[in-house]
């Protein structure tokens, strides 16, 4: 009796030790599988650091080339970004740009002049000058913009320089 009871102990641990096999098996399985999605969420992760570090640097490289973040449509904002990110140039110097751009063209791109032709937001004579800062200067207030700035600075110093000409005569 003993021997038939070590039997069904043997025969109990035999199946037993197959059933621990099985399940250590599956659960080797969902292991892989666990590690296996972990690293697909790493991977992804990783991707969308990377695109994001991507889309930060082209922000960088927009500001440093064309002086504003992209995205921006508003002309005024525009400028205020360009007086500061490409001329290092505070909100007073944005203040006497607006002065002179409201009096020139009230910020219409396509503002012309009728008796002399200026164009534009800076009102250039001709407009066709504008196309030393890009060959969009019809349609691009950015390079309207900056041409305006250039112009500014190389003529008065500043657009306070040139807001205190055109304050004193009338024109600029």
């Amino acid at each position: 009796l003993s021997w038939l009871t070590g039997c069904r102990t043997d025969g109990a641990r035999l199946i037993a030790a197959k059933h621990a096999a099985k399940r250590a098996k599956s659960l080797g399985l969902e292991t892989k599988a666990i590690a296996a999605q972990q690293a697909k969420i790493k991977a992804e992760l990783a991707a969308a650091a990377k695109k994001a570090a991507e889309e930060k640097a082209a922000r960088e490289r927009a500001l440093r080339n064309r002086g504003y973040e992209p995205g921006v449509t508003d002309p005024r904002e525009i400028a205020r970004q360009i007086l500061k990110n490409k001329f290092g140039y505070g909100s007073s110097q944005f203040d006497c740009f607006n002065n002179i751009i409201m009096r020139e063209s009230k910020w219409d791109i396509n503002a012309t002049n009728p008796s002399s032709g200026a164009y534009g937001i800076p009102q250039a004579l001709p407009g066709s000058k504008m196309a030393t800062e890009g060959s969009d200067w019809r349609t691009n207030p950015a390079t309207q913009i900056i041409w305006g700035i250039k112009y500014m600075k190389g003529r008065y110093g500043s657009p306070c320089g040139a807001w205190g000409f055109k304050s004193a005569n009338g024109w600029y």
